[in-house]
């Protein structure tokens, strides 16, 4: 568990997901204090964190494609 809690914290931190990485923490602290209680309420906090930055950089794909299109930018194709 404390590895994939360090994965999410890493990769939340490099891309500024603070509210992702705080409640890694806590879950991590809960973790090691063996308190069945907090994790499972960090767990539940993680999920609601990971589902609202999911659809925040859904939103942000979405609106940079927009753009992209806007700009009329187009990417040559690729031949094999």
């Amino acid at each position: 568990m404390g590895n994939h809690l360090n994965q999410l914290m890493g990769s939340s931190s490099s891309i500024g997901a603070n509210r992702v990485r705080n409640v890694c923490i806590a879950f991590r602290a809960n973790s090691e204090q063996n308190n069945r209680a907090g994790c499972l309420r960090a767990l539940e906090v993680l999920e609601h964190e990971y589902c609202y930055l999911k659809s925040k950089l859904h939103e942000l794909f979405q609106i940079e494609q927009q753009r992209v299109l806007g700009a009329g930018v187009r990417y040559p194709m690729q031949q094999n």
